[in-house]
């Protein structure tokens, strides 16, 4: 599927989008989208949807998505799955899930997986995974191998498709083989395969190798090293790892700070951890 054309506000807020660090700058961006959205300029939706999750305002994104997709738009029901997963919202996100899936996007594929394997049902999420990998998705192998090792305890699986599958131009493939050979007690190629999946810039990988180092090695230092690595350049959900492993350190001030830093980004998970280890704190 095409995608929409950018029309001269949605790319000026894509821009001021990509650019923005703090929250003020990434507000006026949202402005900007909005605007964009009421002169129907057809990329601005999922630009604006973008803002919003940026900052957690799932509500928001529902708000923007769901008549669109309703109205026809089935290249933003993606999207829309994947806020209705956050809400909880299951019913509604498989159905939007289905119909992303159906255009043939491996990404959505992918993601549909991941909620399926949520859920408890592994043998779907396996099946979409495939899917998603015979497509060419980039994430869907690692993520195929490691719902073999952790959900389904098959650890012969896991290992068969880790090898596999495992690529440069898919690098999260070695992050999932090297979780593999950690459980299989072969942990010198664990963390070579980590260390490769660094360089090879994979999604996760420093935290990745900061699991590794905690559990692995016990090397409390040098885990803290990588997840404050892993936050420094943004990986996906750094702030909710490095929080939690704050937490299980005892350093209350430090996670607090880590994790109202990344929920005000977005991260749910860094959101829900935050109210419930600090309940007490946040109440009025």
């Amino acid at each position: 599927m095409s995608e929409p054309v950018l029309g001269p506000l949605s790319r000026h807020g894509s821009e001021m989008l990509d650019n923005s660090t703090d929250q003020a700058p990434h507000e006026r961006a949202i402005e900007v989208l909005e605007q964009a959205v009421a002169a129907g300029e057809p990329a601005a939706a999922r630009l604006l949807a973008r803002g919003y999750l940026d900052q957690g305002r799932l509500i928001e994104a529902q708000e923007l998505l769901d008549p669109l997709v309703a109205a026809g738009r089935d290249d933003l029901a993606d999207v829309l799955a994947d806020v209705l997963a956050d809400l909880d919202l299951s019913q509604d996100a498989e159905r939007a899930y289905l119909m992303a899936v159906a255009s043939g996007d491996s990404k959505a594929m992918n993601n549909f997986a991941l909620f399926l394997a949520e859920q408890g049902r592994f043998d779907e999420a396996v099946g979409m995974f495939e899917r998603a990998v015979e497509l060419g998705d980039t994430l869907a192998p690692a993520n195929l191998a490691r719902t073999h090792l952790h959900d389904r305890s098959d650890v012969v699986s896991a290992l068969a498709v880790a090898e596999q599958h495992l690529d440069t131009a898919r690098p999260t493939t070695y992050c999932a083989l090297a979780e593999v050979y950690a459980e299989l007690g072969r942990l010198d190629e664990a963390e070579q395969l980590l260390r490769t999946a660094i360089d090879l810039d994979a999604q996760q990988a420093h935290i990745d190798y900061a699991k590794f180092l905690h559990s692995r090695r016990n090397d409390l230092a040098a885990a803290e090293r990588e997840y404050r690595l892993a936050e420094e350049i943004g990986e996906p959900a750094a702030g909710y790892h490095l929080g939690a492993f704050l937490l299980e350190r005892g350093d209350d001030d430090d996670a607090a700070d880590v994790l109202e830093r990344a929920a005000s980004w977005g991260d749910i998970d860094a959101r829900r951890l935050l109210d419930t280890e600090f309940e007490l704190v946040t109440d009025p």
